[in-house]
Parts: C-alpha cells; structure tokens; sequence
C-alpha cells in the first residue's frame, strides 16, 4: 500500500542520494588534498630551513676569514670552527630530503663545493698573517668565488623548494574552486530535485488536510453534517474516513444529548420551582441561568431563554454575591439580626439570605445559588418577645423602684429603730432588689440598642486611652481579687470611631468577666491591635475556661455559662457587648478551652475609613 511514510520516503530519497554522494566526494577529497599539500608542504618547508641554514652558516664561517684577514686570526678561527658543524648539519637535512627533481644535484654540488671551500679555509688559516697582503689575495682569489657558488647553490636550493610551495598553493586553490563550483551544481541539482518533490508532496498531502482543517472548523461552528471525500488509502484517507466517523458519532451524541439536556434542564427547573422560597440561580459573571416563580415575584427577576442575562440585585444581596462569586466562602446566617426585608403582595415579608458557591471540583467555580429563606413569623416572635421583655421590664421598674426606696428608707430607721434580724432581711431584700433593678435596665438597653433607638456619639479616639481607661477602672477590682491587669497596645495604632460611653461598658463586661472567672494570682491581659481597617480590642486570662458546647452560645440572652464560681448575673452582659459593637459596625468572637482561660475579641472601625469598607449594622440589619 502506497502509505504517506513511503510517499515522504520516495520524494525525498533522490536528494538524500545526491547530498549524501557530494559529502562522500567532499571528504575524499578534501582529505587527500589535505595530505598531499602537508606532505609536501613539510618537505619543502625542510629543505627551505636547511638551505637558510647552510647560507647562515656558511657566512659566518665567511666572516671568521675575514675576522683573520683583519688581523684576529684566534677570533676568526674560534668562528669559524663553530659553524662548520651547522653547515655540515643542515647539508644532512637537506642530503636526506631531496624531493624535486635536480634538487640531488644541487644538493651535491653544494657538498662538493663546501669540501673545496674548507680545502683552502685550511691554506688560508696556515699562511703567514705577516704580510697581510698575501692573505688578502689568498681570500679574495681562492675564498670568495668559492662562498659565492656555496650561496648560489643554497639560494638555488631554496627557490625550487619555494617554488614548488608556491605551486602547490595554487594548484591547492584550483582543486578547491573545482570542488566548489561542483559542489554547487550538485546542490542546485539537488534543491531544485527537492522543490520539484516538495510541491508534489504538498499537494498531494495538503489538499486532504485543508479539507479536514475545514470540516473541524465547520464542527466547531455546530455544523455536524460534513463529509470529507477519501481520494486515496494512505493515513489521509485513514484520516478523512476517521473524521467522517467523528461526525456521525457527533451528529448522533447531538442529538441524545439535547434530548438528556432538555430533561435535566426541566428537572432542575422543576426541582427550583418547587421551592416556596425565592430561589436564584447565577453563573461566574452574576447572570441568571435559572430562577423559580418566587423569586420573579419577590426579587423582580426573570432568566432569559435562550441565554443568561445580568441581575443586579438590591443591597445587601449585591455584595453578599458578589463576595461569594470571588472565593471568599458561602454565606450561612443563622441569627435573626441578618434578615433582609422585601414587599410581597403589599406586605413586608423578612428573610434570611443564604448564598451557597456552585463547583464542578474544589477550585473550579460555576456560579452562585441564592436562597431566601423565609422568617417573617420568627422574625415577628422575636420582635414580640423583645417588645414584650421591654414592656414588662418597664412596667416592672416603677414598682420595683417604689420597693427599693421603701427598703432604703426601713434601713435609715425613718419609721423606728429596726431589730439585728428586720435588718438583716432588709440588707437581703436590698440586694436583691438592686440586682432585679439592673436586669431589668440591661433588658431595656438591649431592647433599646436592637429597636435602633439608641444614637451613637462616634467621636474618633486613641486606641491607647480605651485600654489605659478600661484597665484603671477595673484596678480596684482586680486587686481585692488578686489578679494582675495588663495593657498590650500596638504602637502608632490610627484612631478608632466609638461612642465613648457605650465602648466602655463593653470593655467594663468583658474586664469583669474575665476577674470573676479567673483564680487568685492569675492575669488578665488587656490588647489593641490593627486589622487592616478596623481596630482588634481583645481581653485573655488565664481562667477555667468555656466548654466547647458552650461557645457558639455566649453571646445570646439568659445564656450562663455554667461555672464553679458563683455568678449573680442573668446572662444578658455578651448580649449587650454583642450589641453594641455591632451597632459601632464591628464584630465580637470568643475562643476558648477548659482550664486555659477565654480570649474575647472585637472590632472597631478606624476613624478614616474606605467607602467600601464601611460597616452596616448587624451586616444585613
């Protein structure tokens, strides 16, 4: 079968060959010219050596004759003596290196010369230096055309060495410019050879793709119905056949899956319309996908058809979502003080927003659900019990007033002297009448601070001076109860926005607390601190502790937490802190553990807040 790999292998195996045969050739070549030319190269450059050599040594062998002539015969002859073994040496080289042709014969004749020429060195050392004429003559007429046949010999020498380098240097050059105007027309040959094969293969390779590329372009677009044509048993036509079957699979899956979509999504709408709560369902962007009869009606909100559409809310559901949709966790309320309210059918109805994250895994998020659950009739219980707890508390104050000053005036003996019993009782009715009289003032306050009628005084304040303040009231205390305050304030803290009176009352409860729930010779450490734009206020000791079941309950009213130390109270202080830091736009936590003492902490704003990080009451209130 004519496959794609043998088709690639046959168009290209022509300019494999020839590219392969040139390098082949190349190497060869190349190789041997490159042995030839250091060959004879090394040898020329011998022979060039050994006759600059010779000619060296053959002139100051000349100059020690001359030095005799002149009259240092010992100078002359010390010369003249040292040299000879040079010139003898490189005679040697070039006797042994004889490698163009009349090269021996000049190589003898420059032997044959030099033994005349020491032949009558010996004649000229041994004639008499007196008078110096005669060994003048003796140098001039026998020495000197002597030297001078020895230096033509090596001159002669050397030119047919240089020659013959200078030859093969340009016979180095011919070889080459041979070799690469042939390698050039090999590899026109061979480009034009692998263009020729390329545009055959492209064509016959890229018409099939194009066509695929098209098809899948076409799927993309939703148009399932394409057929590629199969015009050969190659891997493109396995290809083309491939995506044939691709998209009938598809058109097939198409159609069981809008009928499977069209079911799911009727069952989810169903099971979202079945909900008599308003219920909305957004995507990633806050557009709803999917809302139920309740919510169009309550919310005003309808979804599209065919796509979703954006929904922008009414505070505070705008920010509850859109925290949600950008990872910060679901929102749970389960306190009645974070209802929201809306009109349905001419009545104000209240709710409690949850809205829970929608992932396909743990860090893939899809959308949003929002959930209004529906409590109208708790929320009018509670307003009832609190109205109710107000009314009593205040109808109950007036007649508890009038005892309390019955008793004061029994104990200043203002109608007779009292007997030890009559005050004893009366010291007990006393204080027990004080204690009914400050309940029933805590329920008024917090009834007052969750109606909204108390108006806080907000005046920017030190950090510092909130502690200092809180410490130095609670000292006395603290010392008959043998327990150490101590102030931990952050420096260069911004100043906090409060109402001096009320924020002291809550250091005052949580100061107090933490003196009666702690043992002699404990401390209680009293913190400031920043937390990005609020103020962090904290009070730690080292008591027994709350148990854990206790916790999520501290802060509701007529909680006590049960405790091995007498407790007078009617657990309505944490409910009045609560209420008041949340009135400041702050919020208030306890951590804690049996036997190792309780931590409560709360927030303030700072004196100069963002517009977008200032605080609403209660958070949804």
């Amino acid at each position: 079968m004519q496959t794609l790999r043998n088709k690639l292998l046959f168009g290209l195996a022509p300019t494999l060959l020839i590219v392969l045969g040139l390098g082949l050739f190349s190497i060869v070549m190349f190789y041997r010219l490159g042995n030839n030319i250091d060959v004879i190269l090394r040898e020329n450059y011998r022979s060039v050596l050994a006759a600059e050599g010779m000619k060296e040594a053959i002139e100051r062998m000349d100059s020690g004759l001359l030095f005799a002539m002149i009259g240092e015969p010992e100078t002359g002859r010390a010369q003249y003596d040292a040299n000879r073994p040079r010139f003898l040496e490189q005679l040697g080289v070039e006797l042994d290196n004889i490698t163009l042709p009349g090269e021996g014969d000049l190589a003898a004749d420059l032997g044959r010369l030099f033994a005349e020429y020491e032949a009558r060195a010996v004649v000229f050392f041994a004639a008499p230096a007196d008078p110096p004429a005669a060994r003048r003559r003796t140098y001039f007429e026998r020495m000197l055309p002597v030297f001078n046949a020895v230096r033509q010999r090596a001159d002669q020498v050397l030119k047919i060495n240089h020659d013959n380098m200078t030859e093969m240097n340009n016979h180095a050059r011919r070889s080459a410019s041979l070799s690469i105007r042939l390698m050039i027309g090999v590899l026109a040959a061979a480009v034009s050879l692998t263009v020729a094969a390329a545009v055959l293969l492209s064509r016959s390779i890229s018409r099939p793709i194009e066509a695929v590329t098209e098809g899948a372009r076409a799927l993309a677009r939703g148009e399932l119905d394409q057929i590629v044509a199969s015009g050969s048993r190659d891997e493109l036509g396995t290809l083309a056949t491939a995506f044939n079957e691709m998209a009938r699979t598809l058109r097939d899956y198409r159609q069981a899956g809008a009928a499977r979509l069209l079911r799911a999504q009727r069952t989810a709408q169903a099971a979202i319309d079945s909900f008599p709560d308003p219920v909305v369902v957004v995507d990633s962007t806050g557009s709803v996908t999917q809302v139920n009869p309740a919510a169009r009606r309550i919310l005003a909100v309808s979804a599209a058809h065919d796509a979703p559409f954006s929904w922008r809310p009414a505070e505070p559901l705008q920010t509850l979502v859109e925290q949600v949709l950008a990872g910060k966790g679901d929102y749970l309320p389960v306190g009645l003080e974070q209802v929201v309210s809306f009109i349905d059918h001419g009545q104000e109805r209240f709710f409690l927003p949850r809205v829970v994250a929608i992932r396909d895994e743990p860090d893939g998020l899809l959308g949003a659900a929002v959930a209004l659950v529906d409590v109208t009739k708790l929320h009018l219980a509670d307003r009832l019990k609190s109205d109710m707890v107000s009314t009593v508390s205040h109808e109950l104050k007036t007649p508890l007033t009038s005892v309390q000053m019955a008793v004061h005036l029994l104990l200043e003996e203002v109608v007779g002297p009292l007997e030890p019993k009559q005050v004893e009782l009366l010291l007990a009715a006393r204080h027990e009448a004080d204690r009914i009289l400050s309940m029933i003032n805590d329920l008024l306050d917090l009834a007052r601070i969750e109606q909204g009628k108390v108006a806080l005084d907000s005046q920017p304040t030190p950090p510092r001076a909130l502690v200092d303040e809180a410490i130095a009231r609670a000292s006395t205390r603290a010392q008959d109860k043998g327990v150490t305050l101590q102030g931990e304030v952050e420096p260069g803290l911004p100043m906090v926005l409060v109402d001096r009176e009320r924020i002291e009352h809550v250091f005052d409860n949580l100061i107090t607390n933490a003196i009666q729930h702690s043992p002699r010779g404990g401390s209680i450490r009293v913190g400031a601190s920043a937390d990005g734009r609020m103020g962090r206020f904290s009070v730690e000791d080292d008591g027994e502790g709350i148990p854990s079941a206790d916790l999520p309950f501290v802060f509701d009213r007529f909680h006590r937490v049960p405790s091995s130390r007498h407790d007078e109270g009617a657990g309505l202080g944490l409910a009045i802190v609560r209420e008041i830091v949340v009135a400041h736009g702050g919020s208030v936590e306890v951590s804690s553990s049996p036997g190792r003492g309780a931590r409560f902490r709360f927030t303030i704003p700072t004196a100069s807040p963002e517009p977008d990080a200032l605080p609403t009451r209660g958070g949804l209130s």
